[in-house]
């Protein structure tokens, strides 16, 4: 015996398979609508403005002048839009003003500074990094160079 489907108004519904076909497609593509907006709001919310100083050498003697170089790296995904490395109070000198390249520092990216410092009595220089990024954030990080004969 065949069983009959049970019609409202004399018409045939769909069939339970294509009626799950349908369903599983709806529910693929808001799934996707879903990841996308989750993604693109997750990628703005993760900026990550920093750095890192790589590389510090002072060359010269105790108590004279010397030639400072710092290497520093943006390690996040914020760009730099000026980098300064400004000499501790103890120590004289002015602020050391680096050339970026194209006017800021990408991701990844490394820029080397270099300047005439004042080596204090013990042979050390004392100095922080101040970093600021095209979101308004900025970033201080101290060095300490220990001068060594060129």
């Amino acid at each position: 015996m065949r069983r009959q489907m049970k019609t409202i108004g004399g018409k045939e519904g769909l069939s339970p398979l294509l009626a799950i076909i349908i369903g599983l497609v709806v529910t693929i593509v808001a799934g996707i609508l879903l990841a996308q907006l989750y993604f693109s709001y997750a990628a703005a919310v993760s900026s990550r403005p920093s750095i890192t100083v790589e590389y510090v050498d002072l060359t010269g003697s105790p108590g004279g002048s010397g030639t400072l170089v710092v290497n520093v790296k943006n390690t996040g995904n914020v760009p730099v839009t000026t980098l300064e490395i400004d000499p501790d109070p103890a120590n004289q000198g002015d602020e050391i003003s680096c050339n970026l390249p194209d006017g800021s520092l990408d991701s990844g990216q490394v820029v080397g500074c270099s300047a005439s410092v004042t080596i204090g009595s013990d042979g050390s220089w004392n100095g922080i990094v101040h970093a600021e990024f095209a979101d308004g954030s900025v970033q201080n990080v101290a060095i300490v160079a220990r001068a060594r004969s060129a």
